[in-house]
């Protein structure tokens, strides 16, 4: 085992981390979006409420319209935007701990790297196995701060998802609408038929914020 081994070590595990950790919040934005949504995005409606669909001819039916920019509403609503906010200031705490914890790692590998030349080769032996369970210990750590940063974060996401689902139902039956388009599957439309605005005031009025 070389000196040059574990005076990399950590810095090469901190690399590693921040790619595994903040890329992963990076998409994770993206993506958790696209799971909330995809009722929408591959049917391309909302479903409206239950007693909307009674069975009937269905040529006896108005097709009435309204178009919703279901992404617009989550990401300019308040609670969208405080669910940003705390992810954010979660993702910093997280990050400031970790570099505290490399940091200290990185001292007492460049301490057991300036001692080695005293020490026999068992009693280096088993500082390296320790240090070496550390920096496992701190992986471990970043990955168990990572999954759950996700699931918090997509639960807040989830809850603001479904309740603007209720709201967009709720306008559905208030404007008598039997059909409701995401504006993401939508190439043109009648500005009429947008409720994209009201369904973000409603929005903001039932849930103004959501905890991570």
């Amino acid at each position: 085992m070389t000196t040059l081994k574990y005076s990399v070590l950590v810095s090469a595990l901190r690399s590693d981390f921040n790619g595994m950790f903040f890329g992963a919040i990076n998409v994770l934005k993206t993506t958790s979006m696209l799971k909330l949504m995809m009722s929408l995005a591959l049917a391309g409606s909302i479903l409206l409420p239950a007693a909307n669909a009674v069975a009937q001819d269905a040529t006896a039916i108005p097709v009435v319209i309204g178009i919703v920019d279901v992404q617009r509403v989550i990401n300019s609503s308040a609670a969208g935007q405080s669910l940003q906010k705390q992810a954010e200031q979660r993702r910093s705490q997280i990050q400031s701990d970790l570099v505290a914890k490399e940091k200290q790692l990185r001292v007492e590998s460049d301490q057991l790297n300036a001692q080695r030349a005293q020490l026999a080769q068992a009693d280096f032996q088993q500082k390296a196995q320790a240090l070496q369970e550390k920096l496992k210990s701190w992986r471990q750590e970043g990955e168990e701060k990572r999954r759950a940063f996700e699931v918090s974060y997509n639960d807040a996401q989830k809850m603001i998802f479904q309740t603007l689902q209720k709201v967009i139902g709720e306008i559905a039956v208030q404007r008598k609408l039997t059909l409701v388009l995401n504006k993401s599957v939508v190439i043109v439309s009648a500005q009429a038929w947008d409720i994209t605005d009201s369904s973000l005031a409603q929005l903001n009025k039932v849930l103004p914020s959501v905890k991570m």
